[in-house]
């Protein structure tokens, strides 16, 4: 299932425009440059708070898991839907909608800092500190 990028693209068809982004075992599947959905083994899993966390108990719904160094990880942002539901085209645009609501309400992510910049940085502060110069910072006025 996860690994057919085209009927992915069909499934989500009722809901929109999506594109697939490859991750994990399967896809990502974004709705612009919200993730909306995971299309991976074992299942098809959408984004959960806890505004629709009980929409996704009263189906059947479960928290997404998967296996690391013996011990089961539970991602409770994200909830696998049950099988009987991947092949309806019209259920998946609800949820995927739902999952949408979910991902807009999520505060923006903090810009990553590449390795190099974080080491360029480290440079700038080290030799500050060994030509003496102190840290810039707010400047206090004096009344």
């Amino acid at each position: 299932m996860a690994a057919d990028p085209e009927w992915l693209v069909d499934l989500f068809q009722p809901f929109g425009a999506v594109r697939l982004k490859r991750m994990f075992s399967g896809y990502g599947v974004y709705a612009g440059d919200f993730c909306i959905a995971l299309a991976i083994n074992p299942g098809l899993c959408m984004r959960v708070d806890g505004e629709t966390r009980a929409l996704f108990e009263a189906v059947g719904a479960m928290p997404f898991t998967y296996a690391k160094q013996g011990k089961t990880i539970t991602v409770q942002k994200w909830w696998r839907l049950p099988d009987e539901m991947v092949d309806d085209p019209d259920e998946i645009a609800r949820w995927a909608r739902l999952s949408l609501e979910v991902a807009r309400r999520l505060p923006p992510k903090k810009p990553r800092t590449t390795a190099r910049a974080r080491k360029a940085a480290s440079l700038v502060t080290d030799m500050s500190a060994k030509a003496g110069v102190a840290k810039a910072g707010p400047s206090k006025a004096k009344k």
